[in-house]
Formats: structure tokens, sequence, C-alpha cells
């Protein structure tokens, strides 16, 4: 069931841009100029798209009595053009297509001139084209009709949402034609271009906004990080003086001991030097004093006994040698 809605939405696209490029390019010919036929913006027709949805739904079953189908397509078609002609006319004031000029005609909504056209050409819609599309829609995977019908759904929501708007505006209008599809196409192209003005410098406004408040974003993101930064680094010094001042008290305490020791150890090495050296005084002193005092003897006893020195030295040198 979803995927035969699928099909008719694409369907109805399908047929909608056909009968705008049939009305615009057909109008060349005609008036030697191109005039946006349709009541939308895009390129599409939806009056087509409708009427071929409508005769694929209720008449697909008349698909093998061909002259059955091509009288109830062209009563369909008649009845769907008129009733949308006076809707839209009630609704916007104005016309999209006038047949008065044309032969057997209703109120200039439809004309016999047309409704053929439209009942051969729904005939072999219904008959040929449309069996040849599904055919082509059925070796699409699911996932791609999902995602084209959702695209196209959404863009002609929002094209007749806006031309809706924009043509509303024209409402209290006056028209100089009966057709007043040229004098329509004209307005909207100018109010585009003036909602297409509007829309740029709103988009220039908010792009040239949206930059400046990015450049005042980075300027605070970089002073935060500054900020961070230089936390960071006063964090890190007072944690470092933290670990480091122990340490740089513990060393000049270590310098100031080994400076007293050594200066204790200095000045004990003064004081034994000194005691080294009154105690090498003394003994020699004591011994000059001794040997002044055993010379005396000695040349008295030599004087006075020569015999006595000669032993004297005699013992004295064994003293010595041992």
């Amino acid at each position: 069931m979803i995927r035969y809605f699928e099909y008719l939405i694409l369907i109805f696209f399908i047929y909608s841009f056909c009968g705008w490029a049939m009305e615009s390019f057909g109008g060349i010919f005609k008036e030697k100029k191109f005039i946006n036929r349709g009541f939308l913006i895009g390129p599409y027709c939806p009056v087509y798209g409708c009427g071929v949805v409508g005769i694929t739904v209720l008449l697909s079953k008349y698909q093998n009595d061909f002259y059955a189908l091509f009288i109830l397509v062209t009563v369909m078609c008649g009845s769907l053009e008129y009733f949308t002609s006076y809707i839209m006319e009630k609704l916007f004031n104005a016309r999209w297509w006038d047949y008065h000029n044309h032969k057997f005609n209703i109120n200039g909504r439809i004309c016999l001139e047309t409704l053929i056209p439209f009942g051969i050409v729904g005939t072999i819609i219904v008959c040929t084209l449309n069996p040849i599309l599904y055919s082509y829609f059925d070796n699409i995977s699911d996932q791609t009709i999902n995602i084209i019908t959702l695209i196209i759904s959404v863009l002609f929501i929002i094209d007749f949402i806006v031309s809706f708007c924009i043509i509303s505006s024209f409402k209290g209008a006056t028209y100089n034609q009966k057709d007043n599809t040229e004098e329509i196409s004209n307005k909207v192209k100018e109010k585009t271009e003036e909602i297409s003005d509007v829309l740029k410098d709103k988009t220039e406004d908010t792009i040239m906004h949206l930059e400046s408040n990015v450049i005042v974003l980075r300027r605070g993101i970089r002073v935060r990080r500054l900020k961070i930064e230089r936390k960071v680094r006063y964090t890190g010094r007072k944690i470092q003086y933290k670990a480091i001042a122990p340490i740089k008290e513990l060393s000049t305490e270590l310098k100031v001991r080994t400076y007293n020791i050594r200066n204790a150890i200095d000045e004990k090495k003064d004081k034994i030097d000194e005691q080294l050296k009154n105690k090498q005084r003394e003994i020699s002193n004591q011994i000059i004093e001794n040997f002044k005092k055993r010379s005396i003897l000695s040349k008295r006893l030599m004087d006075a006994f020569p015999k006595m020195s000669i032993k004297l030295n005699k013992k004295e040198d064994n003293k010595l040698q041992k």
C-alpha cells in the first residue's frame, strides 16, 4: 500500500512537470516568449498531476474498454479543469486560462478543443504510459523511492506555501486581460526578486553577526586559555617551591653545619699545632740546657782527668749506637 502511494506521488510530479513544460514551452510558439504557466514558482502544474492521479486511481479498471475510458477521462478532466478555474478565480480574483475565444466553451473555463486532447492523452496514459512507469519503478529499491518521494514532497510543500502567500498578496489587484497568467507571472517574479533581495540582505547580516560572534567566541576562548595557562604555571611554581623549599633549607642547614664543623676542626688543629710548637720549644730548651751543663762538666773533667774523658766518650758512643 505504501509503495502504491509512493508511485502516485511520483506520477503526480512527473505529469505535473510534463504539463508545465507543455504549457510554458508551447506558449513560445504563440506568444514568442517564455511564460511560466504554472500556479507555483517551481516547474510544475499541479492540476495536470492531480488529473493523472485521479484517472489512475478511479479509471484503471476500464483499461480494457477504450471508448468508456476515453469518455470518462474526458468528463473527469473537464470537471477538474472547470472547478479548478472557478476555485482559483474566487480565491485570487484571477484566471490562469480563458477560453472565451474558443468555440464550444463553458464560461471560458473549458472548451471542446482542449477536452478531446485531454481525453486522448489520459487514455494513453492509463493504457500505455502508466504500466511502463510501474515496471520502471519496480526496479528501484524501496530506500531510493522513499528518499526521492520525501525530497520532492518537502520541496512541493514549501513551494506551495510560498507561492500561495505571494499570489494572495495580489488578490486586490486589477488585470487588463481575461487570461492573467502573464501578468501574475511578472508580479510573482518581481515579488520573488524582492523576497530574494530581502533574504539575501538578512543572510548577509546573519553571516556578519555570526562571524562577529565567532570572533568574540574565539577571543573569549583565547583569554580563558591564557588564564588557565597562567594558573597552571603559577600552580606549578607554587608546587615546585613547596617541594624544593625543604630541600633548600636542608641544604643550607648542612652547609652551616659543615662550616661549623670545619671551623671547629680548624680551631682544634690550631690549638694542637700551638701545643706541639710549645712542646718542641720546651724540649729544645731542655736539650740545650742539658747539653750546656753536660759540656761544662765534661770539659772540666777532661781537663782534670784526661783518661776518664776517653772512657766517658766511649760510653756515650755506645749509648748512641744503642
